[in-house]
């Protein structure tokens, strides 16, 4: 493991856990903490907020565009991390500031629902919602309509990786492709690797825990297919898919585990195990090289799922 990297997770320890905080205060040192370590901010052209229609209200987007007024971009619609309770538009702003200008591709970060104010499906609505939004009407805000993919880090892995099937019901094209950063697609079970990394590595078991406490109100939504991408009786029609699974995290297993049963579906899948990464290393980029060259690698993949010449 990097020596920054270990000396991030020490550091770490000395703050309060965030699963003995309310969602509130966790939201506010989750942001606290990211900022330590961050990418330095990257001016772009554009980076507009609005919002865009969804099943319950309006929805609070930013879209980043690399370049002012230009022919329509490709767009990922991304949907950051946090365990379903925290996370917002700010604590991903920077990371995907430096991503939009590193793929000169646009992104739309979607400031989904959060629970507990708003258990499931209310974060899986506004994803489909976004996407659906991205499909339809981005033109007007400068999108190629025609080449529009999801994306998402841990939580917002999993509300990606759920857009096809709903695409797949509403008669709407499925996303060119999907990108996935360390996703959590599993939550029915706790695998091995939770157990094996259940503490000391920054997402903990507890904090998993926590997390699906505040999500579901009871067992049977936590069983939910929607909720749990790896666990679909088919996996037909999911878009070409990159997956880069970190070496010391609590959800490693589901990773391999969806990798596999892609593959077994001739889906095309490239993944990348980041063997000395935590979870969590998008918004390491300042302090890890490794977790920077990570998100470089996401750039290029980017332009490999939209077909771009470099």
């Amino acid at each position: 493991m990097d020596p920054k990297l270990r000396t991030i997770l020490l550091l770490a320890k000395t703050k309060p856990k965030l699963e003995s905080l309310p969602p509130e205060k966790a939201r506010k040192l989750f942001a606290y903490i990211l900022n330590l370590f961050d990418f330095p901010k990257v001016e772009l052209p554009r980076v507009e907020n609005f919002t865009i229609p969804g099943i319950a209200g309006r929805i609070p987007v930013r879209l980043y565009s690399p370049y002012p007024t230009s022919e329509p971009l490709p767009c990922l619609v991304y949907y950051h991390g946090g365990g379903f309770v925290i996370g917002n538009l700010e604590t991903h702003d920077l990371p995907l500031r430096y991503l939009s200008g590193l793929s000169k591709c646009a992104i739309l970060s979607v400031d989904y629902r959060l629970a507990p104010e708003h258990p499931f499906p209310a974060a899986w609505e506004d994803a489909y919602s976004a996407y659906s939004w991205a499909r339809k009407q981005g033109k007007a805000m400068g999108l190629d309509t025609r080449m529009i993919a999801v994306g998402g880090d841990s939580a917002g892995g999993n509300l990606a990786a759920s857009v096809y099937a709903n695409a797949k019901k509403e008669g709407l094209t499925p996303p060119n492709f999907q990108l996935l950063l360390y996703p959590w697609l599993d939550l029915a079970q706790e695998r091995k690797s939770v157990e094996e990394f259940a503490t000391g590595y920054g997402l903990t078991r507890d904090l998993l825990r926590y997390f699906k406490k505040h999500t579901f109100q009871n067992d049977k939504d936590c069983q939910d297919v929607l909720a749990n991408p790896v666990n679909r009786t088919s996996l037909t029609g999911t878009p070409p898919t990159y997956i880069q699974i970190a070496g010391f995290d609590p959800l490693q297993d589901e990773g391999f585990a969806y990798v596999e049963r892609l593959r077994k579906a001739k889906i095309s899948v490239e993944a990348k195990v980041l063997e000395g990464l935590i979870h969590g290393f998008l918004n390491l980029g300042a302090s890890v090289p490794e977790a920077k060259n990570a998100v470089v690698d996401l750039a290029l993949w980017i332009r490999k799922g939209f077909k771009l010449k470099d």
